[in-house]
């Protein structure tokens, strides 16, 4: 969606009679500054080059009351890694049926960490950026409807959401990388339990992806060349390719918050039906201390990426019983379908050491330093080092 059409809408909006709807505008924006500080590595889509696109985004978010405990927000977003392009991040309907219990349609956030709800305002939370590994999925966004319970249980707050999301993207590139375009959907349930007592934090989401489907070119084409050989299965080459696929989510967290000090710890685990996909397990512990309006932080983060080898597994059985004269014909598939499978294969961890200062009531300074180091896989040591201001208004 271009400028012109968002400056519409917000019009259009702001046109509504007062009689009609109360009408309340706030937004949120980041503007970061980051470099790779290895010249011939890059990390997080950093490269030697000071980058001023990668994290920057700009938001503007209107939410009309329209009485009777029926709402329509919706969110603007522009990244600078998209070339500011804007969209709508959000656009829903929500409707209180009781005073616990909340129904909302439309494009929402898919609710499966922490800081889902607000992952892209930055002035929320303490790091420039949140840890890669945890805060992976493609989407942050999808269309759908959604359930929101709260209540109160004793000194607990609680709080269960049930959202039943579909996404697509024509042109998706996972983050941090450059490689082709191409088209990626997913539909499923989330369910999240959230709970609050006194300065404890702590919750659990759970997601399951009925139907997801990648469908990248180099894997199309090694599917069907394996296919045409009429070797192998059809299953092999189902097992290569993400189409159709099912996945669950898991995920954990927990947070004790005092006032001068602060501790975090998260955890993700992915699990798919074989393909290309890894199996994907995630955490990290975050703690800082407060200093009046300066915050010091550091967070330790481990990654694990784990390879699914069903098809390559297949179909070695087969090249090894053909005739020696026919292995060097199949070889160069076999070596491809390795190397396609162990593409996302990772052993990582990293340490993030950061400041933030709080120079206005809006806004907040911050500077952070990022060590990673990849044991496995084509990735292999980098740091970044990133600046930038986040603020809400």
């Amino acid at each position: 969606m271009r400028i012109s059409t968002v400056a519409a809408t917000i019009a259009a909006l702001m046109a509504t009679p007062a009689a009609w709807a109360e009408i309340q505008i706030n937004g949120f924006a980041s503007i970061v500054a980051g470099s790779s500080l290895d010249d011939d590595e890059s990390l997080f889509g950093y490269d030697s080059e000071i980058d001023f696109n990668q994290n920057t985004k700009f938001a503007v978010q209107v939410a009309a009351d329209l009485g009777g405990g029926l709402r329509a927000t919706a969110q603007l977003l522009s990244r600078g890694r998209d070339d500011y392009d804007v969209e709508f991040e959000w656009a829903y309907l929500s409707y209180d049926i009781t005073d616990n219990l909340m129904l909302m349609a439309g494009r929402q956030r898919f609710n499966l960490y922490k800081y889902s709800d607000y992952i892209d305002v930055g002035f929320a939370y303490h790091w420039i950026m949140p840890p890669q590994g945890v805060y992976s999925l493609p989407f942050s966004s999808g269309e759908g409807i959604g359930l929101v319970y709260s209540t109160l249980w004793g000194d607990t707050d609680v709080g269960v959401t049930y959202k039943y999301i579909t996404s697509s993207k024509e042109d998706f590139v996972p983050s941090g990388t450059d490689i082709t375009p191409a088209p990626f959907s997913a539909k499923g349930h989330i369910l999240n339990l959230n709970f609050t007592t006194g300065d404890f934090e702590y919750g659990l989401n759970l997601g399951y992806v009925s139907d997801l489907t990648y469908e990248y070119p180099d894997l199309l084409a090694l599917a069907a060349a394996v296919e045409s050989t009429g070797l192998f299965p059809e299953q092999t080459v189902n097992d290569i390719l993400p189409i159709d696929d099912s996945a669950t989510i898991i995920g954990v967290h927990g947070k004790y918050d005092p006032g001068n000090w602060f501790i975090l710890a998260e955890y993700t685990r992915l699990d798919l039906d074989p393909s290309a996909f890894a199996l994907q397990d995630s955490a990290f512990v975050s703690g800082g201390i407060r200093f009046g309006a300066v915050t010091l932080h550091a967070t330790y983060g481990w990654d694990e990426n784990k390879p699914q080898y069903e098809a390559l597994d297949a179909m070695l059985p087969v090249y090894n019983a053909l005739p020696p004269a026919a292995q060097p014909q199949v070889a160069p598939l076999i070596g491809l379908t390795q190397m396609a499978l162990e593409t996302q294969q990772q052993d990582s961890y990293y340490y993030t050491l950061g400041m933030r200062w709080d120079f206005h009531s809006s806004a907040a300074f911050k500077v952070e330093y990022t060590d990673f180091t990849n044991d496995k896989g084509p990735a292999t040591d980098g740091q970044v080092l990133l600046m930038g201001v986040d603020l809400v208004f």
